[in-house]
């Protein structure tokens, strides 16, 4: 799968370009069969898994910001968040953001996203048969300043669905895009993380494995 449904959540092409490389490399090279697919429910990958936090009793993301001994304290977030535009705050933008739009009620939404997972697992669990393995982009674009991690935070649906459904998924580089790094994901069924090291191993080949995106010097 190319990319996510979604306009905010579309991959660049050589991203792209990299999930086609691979599934030609291993049609050339082992006479399988790739399929394509478009699973629509991850276009929600980031609410469902803010809802999974949510059924799970997972502490705010505010509370966190106070400190791991202070579950029952309180931080003013409006407040940090003006601070931190003088660099007062002990808090970046980022994790201020992630604060204040953390899901913390369970209204309709939120069971439409539970909803929403079960339905997705089961798409899951029907397309991992037995070896097979899923291409994903492990992000959408290289990354980003950290700053504009802000308004593309829902991107880590790439990576945070999986963690959900409890799958392994293993990292491959594909290259530089603007001397940045970019790369894909193999992902498989539950206890069988050995299919996605074998197929990153074997696309390293492919790729020609980590690149530097700098000079490093000794």
């Amino acid at each position: 799968m190319e990319e996510v449904p979604g306009y905010l959540n579309s991959a660049i092409w050589p991203i792209k370009a990299a999930v086609r490389k691979a599934a030609r490399h291993f049609e050339n090279e082992y006479g399988i069969t790739a399929t394509k697919v478009n699973i629509q429910e991850l276009a929600y990958g980031f609410n469902i898994w803010e809802s999974k936090l949510l059924e799970i009793g997972s502490p705010s993301f505010a509370n966190m910001l106070t400190g791991e001994d202070a579950k029952d304290s309180k931080i003013n977030l409006t407040v940090e968040l003006i601070k931190s535009f003088f660099r007062c705050s002990d808090h970046t933008w980022p994790a201020i953001y992630f604060a204040m739009v953390d899901k913390r009620e369970k209204n309709k939404f939120y069971y439409e996203c539970l909803d929403k997972f079960n339905a997705l697992k089961t798409k899951f669990e029907e397309l991992l048969q037995e070896d097979a393995i899923f291409l994903l982009p492990t992000h959408p674009e290289p990354p980003p300043h950290y700053l504009l991690t802000i308004p593309k935070y829902p991107n880590i649906l790439y990576t945070c669905i999986f963690n959900i459904l409890g799958y392994p998924s293993t990292q491959i580089p594909t290259g530089l895009h603007e001397g940045i790094p970019i790369g894909i994901q193999a992902i498989s069924r539950r206890f069988q993380d050995h299919l996605t090291i074998a197929a990153a191993v074997e696309l390293d080949k492919v790729f020609n494995g980590w690149i530097c995106p700098c000079p490093i010097s000794a």
